[in-house]
């Protein structure tokens, strides 16, 4: 079974493909990186259960949530990771990178 990681830079108000997000995932191991302006859904409620129920992991760049002054208002349902954790994931741990 092929594992897809999505990642994601545009902001929940900006990004409106959480449904095509969930096909391309499928049965597949999936997950998401948010980096830049994505990091909001991490504190939006309504819009980062949306964005868990499309794949089976959430990631998010700690330093781009510090940047946006969330560090440490992630929501439970993801994992703050730093740039070393997410180039191990995008190079090692996936079989597929798709950048939306």
């Amino acid at each position: 079974m092929a594992s897809k990681l999505f990642l994601l830079m545009k902001s929940p108000h900006e990004f409106t493909g959480l449904g095509m997000m969930k096909n391309l995932a499928g049965q597949d191991r999936s997950a998401v990186i948010l980096f830049e302006d994505a990091v909001y859904y991490a504190v939006d409620k309504k819009r980062g259960s949306e964005l868990i129920s499309a794949v089976k992991d959430v990631y998010v760049i700690a330093d781009d949530l510090a940047a946006k002054g969330f560090e440490g208002k992630a929501d439970s349902g993801f994992k703050v990771i730093d740039y070393p954790a997410a180039v191990d994931l995008i190079m090692e741990q996936f079989d597929q990178t798709i950048t939306l």
